[in-house]
């Protein structure tokens, strides 16, 4: 069965244990400018981790076909030999998480660390998780109807 990335904000603290987490795996440094994975605050003091979904919008627009989906752990992956840096593919992400890496000038996203994401890994409050789709669909219905419940009375 396959697995996904989850978030739930409402256990994020901000932290930012996921971004130093995420950018040391990929780039061998605790830098959150150069992490594939992004904290965002919006006040009152509440932080949302945005996490690549594995879309693949961005593979149908690459125009040298370095983005292609990994058999295994279903997670989009920049083929760095192929990749021109264009950056194609950063305008047609919905979510805003692929990017062109400063130091490489290619194309850098979550690939989900070869099915052991680093950020959920090290997510002390369990904010990110990666787990079956499933399950992770199975919650995302129930947070959906809870959140645009009609309240009676």
């Amino acid at each position: 069965m396959s697995k996904v990335l989850t978030v739930d904000p409402s256990l994020c603290t901000g932290c930012h244990r996921c971004e130093m987490w995420c950018s040391l795996t990929k780039y061998g440094e605790i830098n959150p400018s150069r992490s594939n994975v992004y904290v965002i605050r919006r006040e009152p003091a509440v932080d949302v981790p945005v996490v690549c979904v594995q879309c693949g919008l961005c593979m149908d627009v690459c125009p040298t076909g370095a983005l292609n989906r990994n058999g295994s752990t279903d997670a989009v992956e920049v083929d760095v030999d192929l990749c021109s840096g264009c950056g194609t593919c950063v305008k047609v992400c919905p979510y805003g998480v692929l990017r062109i890496d400063e130091v490489a000038d290619v194309a850098a996203k979550c690939d989900l660390c070869g099915g052991s994401p680093a950020c959920a890994g090290h997510c002390p409050h369990d904010a990110i998780k990666y787990e079956d789709a499933g399950k992770a669909a199975a919650r995302r219905r129930e947070l959906w109807a809870m959140a645009h419940a009609i309240k009676i009375g």
